[in-house]
């Protein structure tokens, strides 16, 4: 009988072995050192992605695109339109690249004083300055200055002539 006492003990301790199991009882957290970090609200979170930049490819397309909506808002304007058809009728290109100059001047005036941010105004300035070039000729040699007034412009106006510089003749061309 005995025997069978321990056998019993040891099959019910086998078949329900959840009765006889100690609990397991974790150990508590650690107390947390200094205070809990602050969490920034959901404006200061939209602030910080505005602030941050894709890249410069990305600021250039966005800063083209905001450009490209001021040109068009400010295009078709009647004065805009006059002034640049006033320039395509001058008469000779001196007297255009004139009428151009103010066309792009009043033009770029405008869109910069719709701009909104510091970087989008100094993206118009770019473009004025880059069209504003387009209209210099760097290449046609420019008008005789006016005679300057020095030591030697007093004498030819109070009647004495200046020696006259020396011409030299041509040198022959060289053989070919």
């Amino acid at each position: 009988m005995a025997a069978s006492v321990f056998a019993q003990a040891a099959v019910s301790s086998s078949t329900n072995p959840q009765e006889n199991a100690t609990p397991q009882i974790s150990p508590t957290p650690p107390p947390t050192e200094g205070p809990a970090p602050r969490i920034p609200s959901l404006d200061e979170l939209d602030q910080a992605f505005k602030q941050s930049t894709l890249g410069k490819a990305a600021d250039e397309a966005r800063l083209h695109a905001q450009w490209r909506e001021l040109s068009n808002r400010f295009i078709n304007n009647p004065d805009l339109v006059e002034a640049r058809a006033h320039a395509g009728r001058a008469k000779t290109d001196l007297e255009k690249r004139h009428r151009l100059r103010a066309y792009y001047t009043m033009f770029y005036d405008r869109m910069r004083a719709q701009a909104g941010s510091p970087e989008l105004k100094n993206y118009v300035d770019t473009h004025k300055a880059q069209y504003l070039a387009l209209l210099a000729q760097n290449r046609v040699r420019p008008s005789p200055a006016p005679p300057a007034v020095t030591a030697a412009g007093k004498k030819e106006a109070n009647g004495i002539a200046s020696p006259k510089p020396k011409l030299r003749a041509p040198e022959p061309p060289l053989p070919q």
